[in-house]
Parts: C-alpha cells; structure tokens; sequence
C-alpha cells in the first residue's frame, strides 16, 4: 500500500524493482543518474537501491566519491 504525503495528501510514488532493474540492464548508473531517469529525488534513488542491494538484487561500487549501481550477477 502506498503512504500519503502528509503536506499534500497526494500519494507517494512507489518505484518498482523491475523499474529500477530494467534501467541498470547491461549498465552502471550513478544514483543521480537513476534518480533523474525515474524522476525522483536522489536520496529516493539512494534508498530503493539500498534495498535491493540488501536483497540481492543490485550491487554498488564506491568511484571516488559516487556509487555506481549495476544488477547483481546472481539474480
């Protein structure tokens, strides 16, 4: 179920994992990149990918001071 902004009361957009997966296919992408693909603010980005690398699903790696994000190879 997806929360409301308590401001707004508009509902927050929820990104997928295939979404998220679906723009890191054959690719590495900085958070600031998968942020504007999705249309969302970078520390959103930070935070759905951090899920999905604590699943599994997505690995980072640290390049100076930005982390480039790519799907995990076991999934």
């Amino acid at each position: 179920m997806r929360e409301r902004d308590e401001e707004t009361g508009e509902y927050q957009r929820e990104y997928t994992d295939g979404e998220i997966r679906e723009l890191l296919r054959e690719t590495r992408l900085s958070t600031r990149e998968v942020a504007d693909a999705l249309g969302c603010h970078r520390t959103t980005a930070h935070e759905r990918l951090t899920e999905l690398e604590d699943e599994g699903r997505v690995k980072s790696k640290s390049v100076g001071n930005t982390l480039l994000w790519e799907l995990s190879e076991s999934r």
